[in-house]
């Protein structure tokens, strides 16, 4: 994958390695540890919340995400779009559909505090990337996995991340921000 590719141990090293982060999650809801709904002291999902994002890699777009939150705590959305990568190089999103669940037990804490009210999501899905480069006119598929993580505030703001990875040891990451909002179309 083109774009700055992280290694795990070798810069953003604060990042928490979302496979890990899925697998501890899904083998604690497989044990019987469903993760719950959120507490009174989060923000209460009565109603399907839809969220339209676009995620940035630096200053550079990255695509469109949509994503719907549901009452019972599930989550289900897609990645899309066509974007360069560098002067020659250019992806385009063929496939990718994710989905997952709402985890209340997650506590937010950054460098400056912790933020019990906030409520965290983690998606596993497939992407397939088509990338072109123009420079060599070679074209060649990508696929691998996307994890979509989130943090949604009881003003209904997500902050949020895109990973990708190809093999759990490399990946791109990518930020987006969006408001979650009641009504519109579902993706269930």
């Amino acid at each position: 994958m083109h774009g700055p590719v992280y290694q795990i141990g070798k810069g953003k090293s604060d990042i928490a390695v979302p496979w890990r982060q899925w697998h501890n999650f899904y083998v604690r809801t497989q044990k019987g540890r469903p993760p719950g709904l959120p507490g009174e002291d989060q923000p209460q999902i009565s109603q399907a919340l839809h969220v339209a994002a676009r995620p940035n890699e630096d200053t550079q777009r990255r695509g469109q995400l949509a994503f719907t939150i549901l009452p019972d705590g599930t989550v289900a959305g897609q990645w899309s779009g066509q974007f360069n990568i560098s002067k020659y190089v250019d992806y385009q999103v063929m496939s990718c559909q994710f989905n997952g669940l709402v985890d209340p037990e997650q506590v937010y804490s950054d460098e400056q505090d912790e933020d019990p009210s906030k409520v965290f999501f983690i998606t596993k899905g497939n992407f397939i990337i088509l990338e072109t480069n123009d420079g060599n006119g070679k074209v060649r598929k990508l696929s691998g996995n996307i994890y979509v993580r989130g943090w949604l505030g009881l003003d209904n703001v997500i902050d949020g991340e895109i990973i990708l990875t190809t093999d759990e040891k490399n990946f791109n990451l990518y930020t987006w921000k969006g408001k979650a909002e009641q009504g519109g179309p579902s993706l269930f």
